[in-house]
């Protein structure tokens, strides 16, 4: 099975890897948590991809061309569904992965909707069958939602942010905010959890249940004893 977080900067999607990762090793699931693109060791063609993902300089890895930035982003997810997520499931794994197709669904259609007039539903639909193309989404998504202002200030009081986003780079974030509803009505897969109020044990809480409750988890292969 295969498991993403999706959400804003800020929402404590690493966080939430990595509690469910260890909570379902301790239950006996063989859990593989895999970092995000900053934190994730690939091959060759997959350093060079990152690498021109990040030219840009922009937090959002935008290069002003939403085409662009949507095919580099499916071919990212593309080598790293080929080089990481699928031998882990082929060895019988969940994944659960920090960021999933729905973050390049979500910032690629924030694009859309600020530059482009076109239905959204007609937008998402391009993305996704831009997204098959880069392999199968997560079986489950869990959308960590929390305001575009709360999570600006949660990027900002991390060490080593670096300089705070600018109007403009806070702008998209709303963007990116809105995507992520549109995604949520068209998408019966991408479950949110809004984590507004909620400290990451409770927000843990919340997605074990979650997960443990979804047809999906059925059958999980088990660790021997």
């Amino acid at each position: 099975m295969l498991i993403s977080f999706e959400g804003l900067p800020g929402t404590g999607k690493t966080t939430q890897v990595q509690l469910l990762a260890e909570h379902l090793r301790s239950d006996g699931t063989r859990a593989y948590a895999l970092p995000d693109l900053a934190g994730l060791t690939t091959d060759d063609t997959g350093q060079r991809l990152s690498e021109l993902f990040a030219i840009s300089g922009d937090p959002f890895k935008r290069t002003g061309d939403v085409t662009t930035d949507t095919f580099l982003a499916a071919a990212i997810r593309a080598n790293i569904h080929a080089t990481s997520i699928q031998p882990a499931l082929n060895a019988g794994y969940t994944v659960i992965e920090d960021r999933g197709a729905h973050t390049m669904y979500s910032y690629s259609l924030a694009g859309i909707l600020r530059h482009h007039r076109t239905d959204p539903l007609a937008a998402i639909a391009w993305l996704k069958a831009c997204g098959a193309l880069a392999g199968p989404e997560a079986d489950i998504s869990v959308l960590l939602r929390l305001s575009p202002d709360r999570a600006a200030a949660r990027v900002a009081r991390r060490p080593g942010s670096g300089q705070a986003w600018n109007d403009e780079q806070r702008a998209f974030l709303g963007y990116v905010s809105k995507a992520y509803e549109h995604l949520e009505h068209a998408d019966t897969c991408l479950i949110a959890i809004n984590v507004e109020d909620l400290t990451p044990a409770e927000v843990h809480a919340a997605v074990y249940q979650l997960i443990t409750s979804h047809p999906h988890c059925a059958g999980q292969q088990r660790e021997s004893p």
